[in-house]
């Protein structure tokens, strides 16, 4: 398959249509139209629902799973491209795919003393959810993952990260269960609350104190700053680790850890058969430092 085709089809799905795209790749419409069809043809899907004179496009539900993997084929070329110009010395780009949590400050410690001692390395960094983020390490778009336990570590090697985050509800300043000290399996069971998809995955709080009743979950989420904002207009609660919203004066927020505690155990783990490059290895070297 053709990485150019590739590249063109991702022009049209993010320009909307097949004139627009021609026009930031400097091609002619019915060039680009006729690529577009021979590419279905040759997958025998249909990617596109297509409107009035090509000016209109929408996914089809295969056009949708293709672009995915088209934009990841893509990022590994470019990737390739750029690791076989390098030379010798420690230099290029470490890719760093991360759930939120506070345990960050050792990767970034890390980050800084290698680009502190080797100037020509820097980060890329991808915020997401446990799946996704074991996904794009086994599609190789990433180095390494920072996960939360527990994660299947079959095919991984791994570093256990100092610390533990603890599990614990995010909502209003002015609610009353802000006074209390921490939230009891009573107070959450009827909380209506939103949690994150790697939460239930994990199912971390399996076993926790007893918890009677199912939990009342009204919303799902993927990083918190935007269910924060659920929170603070009265959605509803947010379960979430210590330190990942905003609880400063004028917020409009607090959190509120589970009573008895939850602690959650991170780890930052990388493919045990696949070759870490030099500037991924200059940076595993400075984090072994800091946290063994």
């Amino acid at each position: 398959m053709d990485i150019r085709v590739l590249r063109h089809f991702v022009a049209v799905v993010q320009e909307e249509g097949i004139s627009a795209a021609a026009d930031v790749l400097r091609m002619s419409q019915p060039a680009l139209s006729r690529q577009m069809k021979e590419l279905e043809e040759g997958l025998g899907v249909q990617l596109f629902v297509r409107g009035n004179r090509g000016r209109s496009i929408s996914l089809t539900k295969e056009g949708r799973v293709f672009y995915r993997r088209a934009r990841q084929i893509i990022e590994l070329a470019d990737r390739a491209r750029a690791e076989v110009h390098m030379h010798d010395e420690v230099e290029g780009v470490v890719h760093i795919t991360a759930a939120e949590t506070a345990a960050m400050n050792y990767v970034g410690r890390a980050a800084a003393l290698t680009r502190t001692r080797y100037p020509r390395v820097s980060f890329d960094l991808h915020d997401d959810n446990g799946p996704n983020n074991i996904e794009r390490l086994n599609n190789g778009l990433a180095d390494f993952a920072v996960v939360i336990q527990p994660t299947d570590m079959t095919r991984f090697d791994h570093l256990s990260l100092p610390q533990e985050d603890r599990l614990g509800i995010g909502m209003r300043a002015d609610d009353p269960l802000a006074a209390c000290s921490g939230i009891t399996n009573e107070r959450l069971k009827d909380m209506p609350l939103i949690v994150s998809a790697g939460t239930l995955e994990r199912r971390d709080l399996s076993g926790w104190y007893a918890l009677p009743t199912p939990l009342n979950i009204v919303g799902t989420m993927n990083l918190p700053f935007n269910a924060s904002c659920f929170v603070r207009n009265g959605f509803g609660y947010m379960l979430t680790l210590d330190h990942l919203i905003e609880e400063e004066p004028g917020s409009g927020l607090v959190w509120r850890p589970l009573e008895p505690p939850l602690g959650i155990r991170v780890s930052i783990v990388w493919r045990k058969d696949r070759e870490l490059s030099r500037a991924s290895q200059a940076f595993l070297q400075q984090l072994r430092v800091i946290v063994l």
